[in-house]
């Protein structure tokens, strides 16, 4: 496999990210993907999966969402990474075992919570609770690579949404229940903000705002990551759609948005200069054939 990677050094092994597997090492999927600050897409798509209310529900009574969200954000990370950059076995084989957990998560609502009456039917599997979800990673991803590497021409973000797709189905959406194009996915999710189906209660807003921007340290290691919690939270708050923002009651100003634009360029500069050890995600640096994460052992 290595002799079909034109330039590979003699004795240097190649990358999980060089290597077809799941998706082809050119595939916009990829490209996104191995940026390691892309990996912080992951908050805003998390806060705003915590505004659907049926969604919540089942987060609440069925995940470790709301009591150990760390563990959680880990292992999305890993399974995911799995898929991005795996062979295409590993990527059917987390599909499967991601697909067997939704199947588990299904019941009633035990009360009511915001517009959902108590007594309403929930599934994980509904490929509308899961449309929300993929939509959420897809546009939060487009959102952090644009707003930090650069815009991508209409066909990139055509053709990343078309692959991404396939990781759709692999999660269980029938081709037929996600949007066709990258315009109908900004359609949906452009719907879904403005139709009044996105509510959160006020424990649940401080739960999420605590569990997802608060970072998981005490004393002298929570003030020597201070600066790199503010910053996240920044890029976090301000990227988010204007109505998650006023769900979750965030402020936002013309000082903040000068701030969040000062400090998107200083990204978009310096990680010219990264060395791949930082700039690169995990599991694109692997050698390839080696599985990434905990999950793998």
């Amino acid at each position: 496999m290595l002799s079909l990677i034109p330039g590979l050094a003699p004795g240097r092994v190649a990358q999980a990210a060089e290597v077809d597997g799941f998706f082809a090492a050119d595939s916009m999927v990829r490209r996104l993907h191995r940026e390691r600050l892309v990996l912080f897409s992951g908050v805003r798509a998390l806060l705003m999966q915590a505004c659907d209310p049926l969604a919540v529900v089942g987060f609440r009574r069925h995940s470790a969402i709301f009591d150990d969200p760390q563990a959680r954000l880990l292992r999305t990370d890993e399974r995911m990474s799995r898929i991005y950059f795996g062979t295409g076995e590993e990527a059917e084989s987390t599909g499967r075992i991601v697909r067997a957990m939704h199947r588990r998560v299904k019941g009633r609502t035990p009360a009511g919570y915001g517009p959902i009456a108590k007594g309403t039917p929930y599934d994980a599997s509904d490929p509308e609770l899961g449309l929300w979800v993929l939509a959420t990673l897809a546009d939060s991803a487009l959102v952090y690579y644009e707003r930090i590497f650069g815009s991508l021409a209409p066909e990139e973000r055509e053709r990343y949404w078309c692959e991404y797709r396939q990781v759709g189905e692999l999660l269980g959406l029938p081709p037929g229940s996600m949007p066709a194009s990258h315009g109908e996915l900004k359609d949906y999710v452009d719907g879904r903000l403005g139709d009044g189906s996105l509510w959160i209660s006020g424990e649940r807003r401080d739960q999420a705002e605590a569990m997802i921007l608060e970072p998981p340290y005490s004393g002298w290691q929570r003030a020597a990551v201070i600066p790199l919690t503010e910053t996240i939270r920044l890029i976090s708050v301000g990227l988010l759609p204007p109505e998650i923002r006023r769900l979750f009651g965030f402020g936002w100003d013309p000082g903040r948005e000068a701030l969040l634009r000062s400090t998107l360029l200083q990204l978009r500069l310096g990680a010219r200069f990264w060395p791949d050890a930082i700039r690169l995600h995990p599991a694109a640096r692997l050698p390839a054939g080696e599985r990434y994460g905990a999950l793998a052992q």
